[in-house]
C-alpha cells in the first residue's frame, strides 16, 4: 500500500541583476503541519524584512507567498519566500507514522 500525505515546504528565491546574482528557488523547511509553516514562513519574512534595504519598495503577499522588489519590476530586484505544498509517499518513516 502506498501512502500519501500533504507536505508544505518553504521555497526562497531571489534576484539582483546589477551584481548577477540570480539565486535558484532553494528549499528552507518542510512541515507535514500547515499550522507550524505558517508560523516558519512568517519569521523568515520578517527576519528577511529586516536585511532589506530602501531598494526594495513594492510588496505583493497572500497566504502562501511573500515578494519584495523595486519599483514593481521583479525582473531586476526581488527576494521571493512561497510555501509549497505537495504529497510525500512511500516512505518508511511515514508508513510507520502512520501505523501508530
Amino acid at each position: 500500500m502506498i501512502l500519501k500525505k500533504e507536505i508544505h515546504t518553504i521555497a526562497m528565491t531571489s534576484a539582483n541583476a546589477d551584481v548577477g546574482h540570480f539565486q535558484n528557488p532553494t528549499p528552507i523547511a518542510s512541515y507535514f503541519s500547515f499550522e507550524k509553516v505558517q508560523k516558519r514562513f512568517k519569521e523568515l519574512i520578517n527576519e528577511e524584512k529586516k536585511n532589506l534595504n530602501s531598494r526594495y519598495d513594492t510588496e505583493e503577499h497572500g497566504d502562501t507567498y511573500w515578494e519584495m522588489c523595486e519599483n514593481g519590476y521583479a525582473a531586476a530586484c526581488f527576494i521571493r519566500i512561497d510555501i509549497v505544498t505537495s504529497e510525500i509517499e512511500d516512505c518508511p518513516l511515514l508508513d510507520v507514522a502512520m501505523e501508530v
